[in-house]
């Protein structure tokens, strides 16, 4: 499974998950609906109540859970843990015990956070941690704490105690007053004191000109052979690492540090979070802090403290370093009168960013900072706890959500007319813009909150920000005076502010998909993006039927461009919108499905996808990613049975519910739709079926741009499309889910199987691909489209889904034959095996399914034969199991390879057999055997063992008697052996068998076996075909010795000369023959006969009058007709039973009621029962020396073509791929030339006899003609001599003739006496 980082935290971080979400509640900005939206958007506006599913926070927690990762990464490979027994590959622990006592060099920092950023980006990263504690980490000598003897009294530190919030609060209240007062006199002070101000400034900007980079320096042994040290080690690359966050607030922690040593009158402050800040006045105002516990009592608290501020980057990754810049406490209190401070409320009194109304402000109530004092601060409700809430966030908080009344509310109208409530501020946290939490000591991570002046905005990381925007309000907030009056202070920090929550839409409707991507399109805040097109013009936009599209009402004083803090404010609402919508299951297919909750047809599910990723993908390929995590939650059925379920139901977080089977197959759906919509637009079919002919190498271009299928454009553009980081992270994820949701439906079936009273799953996979069909759903289209547009999408759907199924594949494959069935790669698997079940009604070929980057790297001799001992299981597959993903030729090597395996085993045990013996019982002093009669019959009796071929003896005259009786009663060990024939050698022949003897012979054994006049076979007068003569007088043994035949020639890699239907080869594979197009190759007439009876329209006649066929199958043998009638009888007479049995007189005829049975059950009688006994024998015979498991890697046309060859001749093709030896000038060669003018003309028979002549083989062999050996030879001049050849080699001896008609003459002479060998 795959599953988020929520829950990874780093072991010296205790900040919650409840605390985090809390905080950044009250840090971020909350969208809003624009005024100026329209009325049918207003309708779809509801509020958020849920932390998790406000964007912004969404953002902020994922930063914060990956900068969590990369630091634990971070400490795992360099520092390792406390374990000595460690198995975790990234972990130093565990490489110092692998390594034993050889020395191990530690990665340095750059390094490490380069690969500790690669492992946090993986899609599951978590498994990668080192679940065992952590080392210590060395502390250098720049960061080892002073002794308490070189720092004074009043600087030493106590130990940290927890401190609650009530007494923080009181303490912060008194320190308030004191700061007041204390202002006064340093005010006054600092009057009096201007010179030695400035010159006291001097001093410390010149202390403070170069930091102490030695506190970023880490112990590490120097070794001047280290390549990493010698590279790594320089100042540039330092720089580097001085650069991340992590550093960056080191080194100014070091330098507050250095300077607080040297400052006079210390000051301590109590922060929020329960210690204290020691102060020391600097002159010009310069400050320091350091921590301390916090005291019992109250102490004052020093209004000239500096704060940071984190002012982030709305364009940053999510490890981008965070940019800090201070600004005075003055400078904050005055502007946090604008924005009052924030505590902990309830979701639905927490306040908004900026979008507060002038006129709601000044109703706000002006309260006394004593009179918050009987009240107490409320968090969010998915936040808050019940027992005090005033006490800090506790870790084990889980988030669920639970509606409180809130006691301090006042209703007011929100900017839309909607009834918000106001609540009470409260000043705790004015002081400070950290939020109240746990007392800790110093955490790896802290998180750096804005204060409530200045409010996180809401940007997208996929959109660049205004940074002069930015740094203006940064300009204006140091510009401010840096001093308010006591009375003004105290009148903005106590009143009241009225809040809103943030919106969102409920759903995304068509209409209001099309608004806001216009909206983005129009205002220019659309993402940049590398997705083509980038933007749809008007030409590529469609609408809803009826429907008139929405736009922005604008009024006469907002008539002019629109103002960029608007434009800001309509993308962070959509941008919340989408966010929200596409994470959620129920939104989502809402959106996408119709009153009745079907889903839209597959083109305007597509459309719409279209125009969200073309505005903004990161955003929505993002939000899908947060939707298939749904998928991985078992159902609740599964709960009760299994307690890994109940498990995983306790540890989830996510509010979301478990999905049902059929809803899981929807979001499914919608997600595929979106990875086709990254894809490029192209024009036309073809170019979909070449691109994916492409990537099917593993490839983004095929050679050159000149030779290339397509364009280098359109290459590039699926390049970027199919390997952009977060869709193929949302890929890898849906594939994973698809796994999973499939392994829910086995075990739920399963125990529907056990309970028997409920309907088994169905698989998601068929759910899905039954919504691609939209044509046979018979869906009326939502949006229009033309024709072409329509004829066009159904083939890119299934297409772009294979390739994205391939792209997984191919990231996922690691190089071997057995392939896990789960995970990503299991789940794209599945999905490709679905698809070719149901290609034909996808409109899908066989070759699209071809991935030939596997078969390029896999061994094709090992791997088969690894595949025949492979038992699959649930856990891991084979790929041979899926034999389409191969190339017809590659998997006919695989089989050969496997026969040539099996081959060669028998031949080295028959060679080892034969020396045991000769070693045992060989002549001489020491023989055992001493009597030479004795040894010729031991030799005799162990011939079959030790003899290394199979070796047939076949007279020409005699040859399918001959073969019967040479291999009737073999052991298998015999016939697995090398083949060696013997023939004509009694009639004077001298072939000796390099190949071409054995063509020869399977020819005319072949022949002779299927000759009709032996009541075997019947040969359709027509097509030329050998079909089983039912009720054949011939014993079942002949037939299966006529299989054995077939098995030998196949076994030894030959092809034979004869025609069979491919109803055959379909039931040697074990695949049913129930449709007409199975039979219309060897029975054409019937089957065009029978497709009229089946399509026949009755106005035009009743079937029974117009076929006045019976319902019943029949056949002429031998001159007599025998008919059954089919489904009274399941068996077919034999020749013994004819004279015995009777025709049906009285047999039913053909009506429209019947006769979709009747066309069925004719078929099923043709193939199965009529010749079910000969088959039998034939099949047993098949597999005498053929595994059946190898066969398995073939379709039926692919089988056909191993046993009968290619029967089609292409000169142009033979012509190409012919070599020539002796000629000179080669093909230009005059001879040659009129060679090939003579057999261009020749007929289809002809051909065959001139390639039978030259390669013993009137068939093609698989692959085509680059398998094929042809060569033509010059022979000397000479007009008396005739064309000769070396069948084993396909060598034609052509002599060189004097003229064109000599050439035709000799050459026909010799191809019409071809008989007999003379050297083969």
């Amino acid at each position: 499974m795959t599953r988020d980082t929520y829950r990874v935290h780093d072991d010296r971080d205790p900040v919650s998950d409840a605390e985090m979400y809390a905080s950044l509640w009250a840090a971020a900005s909350f969208p809003r609906l624009p005024d100026d939206a329209p009325p049918e958007l207003k309708k779809f506006a509801i509020d958020i109540d849920d932390p998790k599913r406000v964007y912004a926070i969404h953002r902020a927690s994922r930063r914060h859970h990956f900068q969590i990762l990369v630091e634990r990464y971070i400490l795992q490979i360099r520092y390792g843990c406390q374990s000595k027994t460690c198995n975790t590959a990234t972990c130093f622990s565990c490489r110092k015990r692998l390594a034993g006592a050889a020395p191990v060099r530690r990665y340095n920092a750059t390094s490490a956070r380069t690969l500790a950023i690669y492992m946090a980006s993986q899609d599951n990263p978590e498994q990668g941690l080192c679940h065992n504690s952590s080392a210590p980490r060395p502390v250098p000598e720049g960061k080892r704490p002073l002794k308490s003897k070189d720092v004074p009294g009043d600087l030493r530190t106590t130990p940290v105690r927890p401190q609650d919030s009530r007494s923080r609060r009181r303490s912060i209240e008194t320190g308030q007053k004191i700061e007041e007062d204390d202002n006064d006199a340093k005010e006054s002070d600092r009057k009096d004191k201007p010179s030695s101000r400035k010159s006291s400034m001097g001093d410390a900007i010149s202390r403070r000109a170069w930091p102490d980079l030695t506190s970023l320096e880490e112990p590490t042994p120097t070794d001047h052979r280290s390549f990493v040290q010698n590279v790594f080690g320089t100042v540039a690359f330092k720089m580097l690492e001085w650069l991340t966050p992590r550093n960056l607030d080191l080194l100014a922690r070091s330098e507050d540090k250095n300077a607080m040593l040297e400052e006079e009158s210390p000051a301590d402050v109590v922060l929020m979070d329960g210690s204290k800040e020691t102060k020391t006045c600097v002159e010009k105002g310069k400050n320091s802090t350091v921590k301390e516990s916090a005291p019992a009592q109250d102490v004052p608290m020093d209004d000239s403290r500096r704060t940071k501020i984190s002012v982030e980057s709305g364009n940053h990754s999510l490890h981008a370093p965070e940019t800090t810049i201070e600004h005075s406490q003055e400078e904050i209190a005055q502007h946090s009168s604008s924005s009052p401070e924030i505590s902990y409320t309830s979701p639905s009194e927490l306040p908004t960013s900026t979008n507060t109304r002038p006129d709601s402000r000044a109703e706000e109530k002006r309260t006394p900072r004593g009179s918050n004092q009987g009240s107490h601060s409320k968090r969010p409700s998915s936040l808050r706890t019940k027992s005090d809430p005033l006490e800090p966030v506790p870790k084990s908080l889980v988030n669920k959500m639970t509606s409180e009344p809130m006691a301090d509310v006042n209703p007011t109208l929100s900017s839309h007319g909607n009834s918000m409530p106001r609540c009470k501020m409260s000043k705790t946290l004015i002081t400070s813009p950290k939020m109240q939490m746990v007392d800790t000591g110093p955490a790896l991570h802290e998180l750096k909150f804005l204060p409530p002046a200045r409010i996180l905005e809401s940007e997208s990381p996929s959109l660049k920000d205004d940074e002069s925007e930015a740094s203006h309000d940064v300009q204006a907030i140091r510009n401010k005076p840096q001093s308010v009056p006591k009375e003004t202070r105290f009148s903005q920090l106590a009143p009241e502010r009225q809040v809103s929550l943030p919106q969102s839409l409920s759903y995304l409707s068509i209409e209001n998909i099309e608004l806001l991507c216009d909206i983005l399109q129009s205002d220019g805040t659309f993402e940049k993006h590398f997705l083509h097109p980038e933007g749809l013009d008007e030409t590529l936009k469609r609408q809803r039927n009826e429907s008139v599209p929405l736009s922005r009402t604008i009024s006469i004083q907002n008539s002019f461009p629109y103002l960029s803090s608007v434009k800001q404010q309509w993308r962070s609402f959509i941008e919340q919108s989408f966010f929200d919508v596409l994470s959620r299951p129920e939104s989502l297919l809402r959106s996408f499905s119709d009153d009745k909750g079907r889903l839209f047809d597959t083109q305007t599910i597509w459309y719409l996808m279209l125009r969200m990723t073309r505005v903004a993908p990161s955003l929505v390929f993002d939000s899908l990613w947060n939707l298939a995590g749904t998928l991985f939650k078992p159902p609740h059925k599964l709960e009760a049975t299994y307690e890994w379920a109940k498990e995983f139901q306790s540890q989830e977080v996510s509010s979301q519910k478990a999905l049902s089977n059929h809803e899981a197959a929807q979001a499914i759906n919608i997600c595929l739709h979106a990875l086709v919509a990254a894809a490029p637009l192209v024009s036309d079919a073809r170019q979909l079926a070449n691109m994916s002919r492409i990537r099917s190498y593993g490839l983004a271009m095929r050679g050159r741009e000149a030779s290339s299928l397509e364009p280098a454009t359109l290459c590039l553009q699926y390049e970027d499309a199919f390997t952009n980081d977060l869709t193929v992270r949302l890929a890898r994820r849906l594939f994973a889910a698809i796994s999973t949701r499939r392994r829910f439906t086995e075990l739920l079936n399963l125990q529907t199987d056990i309970r028997k009273d409920e309907k088994p799953q169905p698989d998601v996979l068929e759910t899905v691909l039954g919504t691609l069909k939209f044509l046979d759903l018979g869906t009326p289209p939502i949006i229009n489209f033309p024709d072409d547009e329509r004829d066009l999408h159904e083939k890119r759907v299934p297409t772009l889904i294979l390739d994205w199924t391939r792209t997984v594949m191919l990231q996922e494959w690691e190089g071997a034959a057995e392939v896990p069935s789960d995970g990503p790669f299991g789940g794209a698997l599945a999905t490709m095996a679905a698809i070719y079940k149901n290609r034909k009604s996808l409109l899908l070929g066989d070759i699209h399914f071809r991935t030939e980057y596997f078969a390029e790297r896999l061994d094709p001799v090992e791997m088969p034969v690894e595949w025949l001992s492979f038992n699959q299981n649930k856990r891991n597959v084979h790929l041979l199991d899926y034999p389409y993903l191969f190339n017809p030729s590659t998997l006919v090597t695989y089989f050969r390879a496997i026969n040539y395996s099996r081959m060669n085993q028998s031949f080295e045990a028959a060679q080892a057999t034969s020396r045991l013996i000769y070693h045992t019982i060989a002549e001489g002093s020491g023989s055992l055997m001493p009597d030479k009669h004795r040894r010729d019959r031991l030799y005799e009796r162990l011939r079959t063992a030790a003899s290394r071929f199979t070796v047939l003896e076949i007279r020409r005259d005699h040859v399918l008697v001959d073969t019967f009786n040479s291999i009737w009663r073999r052991e298998e060990r015999e016939l697995m052996r090398p083949l060696k024939i013997r023939l004509g050698e009694d009639g004077g022949e001298e072939g000796l068998d390099s190949g071409g003897v054995q063509q020869e012979f399977f020819r005319l054994a072949i022949a002779e076996a299927l000759d009709p006049d032996y009541g075997s076979f019947t040969i359709d007068s027509r097509t030329k075909m050998a079909w089983f003569q039912p009720g054949s007088p011939e014993p079942l043994w002949k037939f299966e010795l006529i299989g054995m035949i077939v098995s030998l020639a196949v076994y030894n890699g030959l092809n034979l000369p004869v025609t069979f239907p491919k109803a055959l080869y379909r039931k040697l594979l074990d695949e049913e023959v129930t449709e007409l197009h199975h039979i219309s190759d060897g029975w054409p007439d019937l089957a065009n006969g029978l497709t009229s009876l089946f399509e026949w329209d009755e106005k035009d006649g009743l079937v029974e009058d117009v076929f006045a066929r019976t319902y019943e199958f029949s056949v002429e043998q031998f001159g007599t007709l025998v008919s059954r009638e089919m489904g009274k009888v399941s068996q077919w007479p034999q020749f013994a039973d004819i004279h015995s049995s009777t025709n049906p007189e009285d047999a039913p005829l053909v009506t429209n009621e019947n006769r979709n049975g009747y066309v069925s059950d004719y078929i099923r009688w043709l193939t199965d029962i009529s010749i079910r006994p000969q088959f039998e024998a034939f099949k047993k015979g098949f597999f005498a020396c053929i595994d059946r498991r190898s066969i398995s890697l073939f379709d039926p046309e692919t089988l056909q073509s191993v046993v009968e060859g290619i029967q089609e001749i292409d000169v142009s093709e033979l012509r190409r791929v012919t070599r020539y030896v002796g000629w000179g000038g080669e093909a230009t060669h005059k001879t040659i030339r009129d060679f090939w003018s003579i057999v261009k003309r020749y007929d289809i028979e002809q051909k065959r006899k001139l390639l039978e002549f030259v390669t013993a083989s009137d068939r093609i062999p698989v692959g085509g003609m680059r398998n094929l050996s042809f060569t033509i030879q010059r022979n000397g001049v000479d007009d008396g001599h005739l064309p000769t050849s070396y069948t084993c080699y396909g060598i034609l001896l052509l002599p060189e003739y004097s003229g064109k008609e000599v050439l035709r003459e000799k050459l026909a002479m010799a191809l019409e006496n071809s008989k007999g060998f003379g050297f083969a």
